[in-house]
């Protein structure tokens, strides 16, 4: 079967599996990471989002473990794509993860040495951020609770190769995209970190005079299992665990699911959204109306003036508050044992302080977060009209 086709613009699209400047594709190590203590780094999926590793405490795998899995070794160039969950996310290897390993959850697109120079790993990563490669990645996953793409599929992928005049301006204009996209989550990290920096540096009395039950400054709501389908209301965000788990800052703007139900169960923007791992709490203020899911907590404070204070309180906690959570992997909140947890509350003149303080740095990094949301539409329109041509014939998988 002929692997390459050119459409009526002149781009020669070709199978991923099939391009020049590819060597292989596979997917890592069939088991998770253990924290060995001298082992090889493994890449998980969740260091993969929005185009970029991002790394803090890697798991890792014995050296045994390393070279029997040699297929999915990390090279300076290669392509790594999430497999599992928000199929489709990819990233370029950098020199932080060169001769790292992948988890089975990642996939692995290996360049031959001249595709490393072309930067073809460059144009594929940039490639599957595209609405069009998103959405083909979608159509051709598994599983309907969680999102599954075979590696089989996945080789299936249409790849475009327009003419080196038109990718050389496409990748410039993503480059500068992605740069200045670094720069504002940067600023939108460093403005949170002088918030908690703030906050820590208030005089030890002031902190710990005072307290009181979370219960008695703020309604706290669990979250929904199976929520209740109602068509004559508005769709919302249905936000899960993961979702406040992975998020970057403690602000959420968007969620991957919208739902209908009903509005009894909505959080109103503004609301602390709460989830657990043992590591420990993650605490999240939500931007937008939304429906948590099951395992999760909502906490609204009775007065808007409270609610940078509760937000940071529980942030610097995390570690404490994980304590409250049940089930073998404390995953699950108990509204009535965390609702009883006593807040750190000293008089009214502190916490507007700290609030009139921080609500500013939040801002400038809810702004510049705004900015990227953005930055990420203009980088999806400079794919406009590039889709697969219409005799692109069917894949293998």
């Amino acid at each position: 079967m002929d692997r390459r086709v050119v459409d009526e613009q002149g781009c020669v699209w070709y199978r991923l599996g099939s391009l020049p400047g590819v060597a292989s594709i596979t997917y890592g190590v069939d088991r998770a990471g253990s924290n060995l203590q001298g082992g090889v780094p493994l890449l998980q999926a969740g260091h993969i989002r929005d185009g970029r590793i991002r790394v803090h405490q890697p798991a890792s795998i014995s050296q045994e473990e390393h070279v029997a899995c040699n297929r999915s070794w990390l090279h300076v160039g290669d392509v790594v794509i999430v497999l599992v969950g928000r199929v489709g996310d990819a990233a370029v290897v950098t020199p932080g993860e060169h001769e790292w390993n992948a988890a089975r959850s990642v996939g692995v697109v290996t360049c031959t040495e001249q595709g490393r120079r072309d930067g073809i790993g460059s144009w594929v990563s940039f490639w599957l951020r595209s609405p069009v490669a998103r959405a083909w990645c979608l159509e051709h996953s598994a599983g309907t609770a969680r999102a599954s793409l075979s590696v089989t599929a996945l080789r299936d992928l249409p790849v475009p190769m327009p003419p080196m005049a038109d990718r050389t301006q496409i990748q410039s204009l993503l480059r500068v995209i992605d740069e200045k996209k670094a720069v504002n989550e940067r600023i939108a990290e460093c403005a949170v970190k002088l918030a908690d920096a703030y906050f820590a540096d208030i005089p030890a009395t002031d902190l710990s005079r005072d307290r009181t039950p979370l219960a008695d400054v703020a309604k706290v709501s669990t979250g929904l299992g199976r929520p209740t389908q109602d068509d004559q209301s508005p769709a919302v965000g249905w936000v899960t665990s993961a979702e406040v788990l992975q998020s970057v800052l403690p602000h959420l703007d968007q969620v991957a699911r919208v739902i209908a139900a009903s509005s009894e169960h909505i959080v109103q923007p503004g609301s602390l959204l709460v989830a657990s791992t043992p590591d420990g709490v993650q605490t999240v203020e939500t931007l937008v109306p939304v429906i948590p899911s099951r395992g999760m907590l909502a906490v609204s404070p009775f007065h808007e003036s409270d609610r940078m204070w509760l937000l940071h309180d529980l942030r610097a906690r995390a570690s404490e508050l994980v304590l409250t959570a049940q089930g073998r992997q404390a995953r699950e909140l108990s509204r009535g044992i965390f609702e009883q947890q006593t807040v750190r509350w000293p008089d009214q003149a502190v916490r507007e302080s700290f609030g009139r303080i921080a609500g500013p740095l939040h801002e400038r990094a809810k702004l510049v977060t705004a900015e990227n949301r953005t930055l990420g539409s203009l980088a999806r329109a400079a794919w406009r009209g590039m889709t697969p041509p219409s005799d692109w014939p069917p894949g293998d998988s």
